[in-house]
């Protein structure tokens, strides 16, 4: 995998991993760390990638409102998006 930094290709898998489970990698030429998610539009969501593609799809495909999606992700035992 390439560094989302200096896009070297000299990388090292770490061998933790994120608390969602991401692997991890570190540049050796910037010496910066990363993961999986580093320098998406997920990166800084506290939400697994699939649980977020499911909430996207069920807002999408069948015109759930955002009240109708906390209820449902609360049911499953995630908390509420709603503040």
């Amino acid at each position: 995998m390439r560094c989302p930094h200096c896009q070297s290709a000299s990388t090292t898998e770490r061998s933790d991993r994120t608390a969602h489970g991401y692997r991890r990698f570190r540049c050796r030429e910037c010496r910066r760390g990363f993961n999986e998610r580093t320098g998406s539009v997920l990166n800084r969501l506290q939400l697994p990638s699939d649980v977020v593609f499911l909430i996207v799809l069920w807002r999408l495909r069948l015109k759930l409102s955002l009240r109708n999606l906390a209820e449902i992700l609360l049911l499953r035992g995630l908390v509420s998006l709603q503040t």
